[in-house]
């Protein structure tokens, strides 16, 4: 097995100068951008969303504001969960590893910080349109035809510079997590620009719209933030447990399948489009399994006596709880599109609850266990600086959170499908017969939601000290010098 399979073995052989240099000191500010740009909007986003359900069971609640109402928070939370937090977080996590692994510097290093401030003008004029009402109705690409332009500059700018990046690094082969940047890096602009095309630009026709909608959430969820979510999950768990990956191969048989096949899928039964294609994006779901399973084989014997340990470190502790939800949301996802299951499921709070814990619960924790690891590098102080407590109180609420929100749905939408298949069941007492685990899971929500606040303050109060650190480094600097 080769060095370049252990990250920690990557990091420990090279001089910590130039580890340090290729990502911690010299390109802060563009990745800081990147990084608390995503959390402000993350906090955006569950707040939106905690009004969102807070409508399901009370209606009233803010009805007096049009610019509140269910469809318009919905359009907004949506654009500030995906586009506000899920790609800049990609985008600063994906960045530093490349630096870290490639063992160089970030390329372009004020076009990066000039892009990341680009594309937050770009997330709030979304939002702004989005409550305002200037939405199109499709779900994670609710946007107006002049943002689509605004956010695809601004990620060709960040996007270019990680290529150079990349281009740049030092020689040997690729670790895993490389893959996996690389892959979402080239996959959002193509799957973006293809549906701002045929969407807002050049609209399609007819069905093939829903058609095209359903394929760009599918991409989004399985390929780009799985692909994300990942890269973190191989590089972390690995290198803080101080052991080699278990298996290259496993990894890039699940690279390749989640490429060719992570795709494929996200149309509904029923829908209005030939019998092939939604067979064929059943099988490509279930095809899925694969790269599910190669991955739960790889990391299970890369941590296998070493499980008391996952729980040691902070960074860890996100991680694998995120990629235990990443587990769980695939498998609901392959039993969801079986005709049998689906037949029940279809249309109600199951698919809903799926989603839910791949984006929070897998792809969040994920990016939160990441972030908690390099914002101490990139600020220059150490790592014990987060307070622990805080840090300990937002992995248990947002944790907590996510299973209760997530159980709640996902109870809700099976006693709803069962209830439904029933033409004995009035509609209205189905949904009478719903309020109860919505109610639950906005309780799970609120759980989130503070749980990210404390994130923030924390994240606030180590901004602070390195300030402080910084102010006084330069002060003792100047004193020291000859007269």
């Amino acid at each position: 097995m080769s060095a370049t399979d252990s990250p920690a073995r990557t990091a420990t052989s090279s001089p910590p100068q130039t580890l340090r240099a290729g990502a911690e000191r010299l390109c802060p500010a563009g990745l800081l951008a990147l990084c608390a740009g995503a959390v402000a909007w993350l906090f955006i986003a569950l707040l939106l969303g905690l009004i969102d359900s807070l409508k399901f069971h009370d209606p009233g609640f803010l009805a007096g504001s049009p610019y509140l109402s269910y469809g318009r928070v919905h359009a907004a939370q949506g654009t500030a969960l995906l586009y506000g937090f899920a790609v800049p977080a990609s985008l600063g996590v994906g960045l530093w590893l490349i630096c870290r692994l490639g063992r160089t510097v970030l390329a372009g290093r004020f076009v990066v910080f000039l892009g990341a401030l680009f594309w937050n003008f770009a997330v709030t004029v979304a939002v702004i349109a989005n409550v305002c009402g200037g939405g199109r109705g499709y779900d994670y690409f609710d946007l107006t035809v002049h943002c689509a332009p605004l956010f695809f500059i601004a990620y060709l700018l960040i996007g270019v510079c990680g290529m150079l990046t990349f281009h740049q690094r030092q020689p040997g082969p690729l670790y895993p997590s490389q893959w996996f940047v690389l892959g979402s890096l080239f996959w959002f602009p193509w799957i973006f620009s293809t549906a701002a095309m045929l969407l807002l630009l050049m609209p399609a026709r007819g069905t093939l719209q829903s058609a095209i909608h359903w394929w760009y959430v599918h991409n989004v969820d399985n390929v780009f933030l799985g692909f994300a979510g990942l890269a973190s999950s191989f590089y972390f768990i690995p290198k803080l447990l101080g052991r080699p990956l278990h298996s290259r191969q496993l990894a890039a048989l699940a690279f390749w399948t989640i490429a060719l096949f992570g795709g494929w899928g996200g149309i509904p039964q029923g829908a209005p489009l030939p019998s092939w294609i939604i067979s064929l994006g059943v099988i490509g779901t279930v095809l899925t399994a694969v790269p599910v399973l190669a991955i739960f084989t790889n990391f299970y014997r890369t941590t296998r006596g070493d499980l008391k340990r996952l729980d040691d470190n902070l960074t860890l502790r996100f991680s694998y709880i995120g990629l235990l939800f990443y587990f769980v949301a695939a498998a609901q996802q392959i039993v969801g599109v079986l005709p049998n299951v689906s037949a029940i499921t279809a249309l109600t709070w199951f698919g809903v609850a799926q989603k839910q814990l791949f984006h929070l619960g897998f792809f969040a924790l994920t990016m939160f266990g990441a972030l908690y690891y390099i914002i101490p590098r990139l600020l220059d102080v150490e790592e014990t600086a987060w307070r622990p407590k805080l840090a300990k109180a937002h992995f248990y609420l947002t944790v907590i959170g996510i299973v209760i929100s997530y159980l709640s749905l996902l109870v809700c939408g099976v006693g709803q499908g069962v209830l439904l298949v029933n033409p004995a069941h009035p509609f209205a007492d189905v949904m009478r017969s719903t309020l109860a685990p919505l109610r639950v899971s906005t309780a799970g929500d609120l759980l989130v939601v503070v749980g990210t606040i404390l994130f923030l303050l924390n994240f606030a109060l180590l901004l602070t000290r390195a300030c402080f650190k910084c102010w006084a480094d330069c002060c003792v600097g100047k004193e020291k010098q000859p007269a």
